[in-house]
């Protein structure tokens, strides 16, 4: 099969993009009670040894920070693992959102819920989510606001102070948040991560190879954009998954096939299986996604 180029001229209009409003929908029940938890421990009898996540899904912190990067407030948040604590010393995977999306997409999309899941049922190691409230700006600079800086400075340091491990970072992302991952991953945080994982990001060697611009200036993509230094990816392990029914689908197989051949860029792995750019699609990928990032962020 001849894998397509990143100058296909499939068309992607602004409501597709914007409808990847949320990332990683998973099951939305409450985890059900595992083996060896009980509802209470009578007076006077000794405490049951509980089964690993027994006490449910981890902690949330929710939180502002006044963002000088932005010049306005951003609200952020993080979860916590099962069998965890807030303050616990984590490894921690920042999750950045897609185009008209914000942190309330993870809290709608049951997100502790993934992690519960990927620690307790897959045997991940256990690892913090947090992600922040970047707008619209593609995760760079845009004029006088720069969400790069956002991520890069700003939140890294708030989550230090939390207590998280910030020498074991990770990144992923949907959308614009798979293009701030791997922008981020070039630029401000090069080499400070141990994983990034993006997905359904859109991926040009050119600005004139982009479906439909509006988005992003010629100029703002001639200067973030990250396909055609793939050397600065090395030394990081990388999960790049895009669905085959979505647009971006050749330009994520282009670009996957240019880091096999940049020496020193990995491990990559890649999901192209069946989807387009929907919920349904991040919703098939998250167990590898999130066992890959506890994975690398645990080496």
């Amino acid at each position: 099969m001849n894998d397509p180029d990143a100058g296909s001229s499939a068309r992607f209009s602004r409501r597709t993009l914007l409808a990847g409003a949320a990332l990683l929908p998973v099951l939305a029940a409450c985890a059900p009670m595992p083996p060896g938890a009980t509802a209470g421990t009578p007076s006077g009898t000794r405490t049951p040894t509980l089964a690993p996540g027994a006490n449910g899904l981890g902690p949330v912190v929710r939180g502002t920070l006044n963002s000088q990067a932005m010049q306005a407030p951003a609200d952020w948040l993080i979860y916590y693992p099962p069998d965890t604590v807030e303050g616990d010393p984590l490894p921690v995977a920042i999750v950045m959102h897609g185009l008209g999306a914000s942190i309330a997409d993870l809290d709608a999309n049951h997100y502790s819920q993934a992690l519960y899941d990927t620690v307790i049922h897959h045997g991940t190691p256990r690892f913090a989510l947090a992600a922040i409230n970047g707008g619209s700006l593609f995760w760079q600079k845009s004029g006088s606001r720069d969400a790069g800086a956002l991520v890069a400075d700003e939140f890294v340091a708030e989550l230090a102070r939390h207590g998280l491990m910030t020498s074991r970072l990770a990144l992923t992302g949907w959308s614009m948040g798979g293009w701030g991952a791997l922008r981020l991953a070039s630029n401000e945080l090069h080499g400070k991560l141990k994983a990034i994982a993006p997905l359904s990001a859109p991926c040009y060697a050119t600005f004139d190879a982009i479906p439909e611009t509006g988005w992003m200036t010629r100029a703002q993509f001639d200067r973030n954009n990250f396909y055609n230094h793939p050397e600065r990816l090395t030394d990081l392990p990388i999960f790049l998954a895009c669905g085959k029914q979505d647009a971006f689908y050749p330009g994520n197989v282009s670009f996957a096939k240019k880091l096999r051949k940049t020496p020193g860029v990995g491990p990559l792995v890649t999901d192209f299986g069946r989807g387009a750019h929907t919920p349904q699609y991040w919703t098939s990928v998250a167990p590898a996604q999130l066992h890959f990032l506890g994975q690398h962020l645990a080496d």
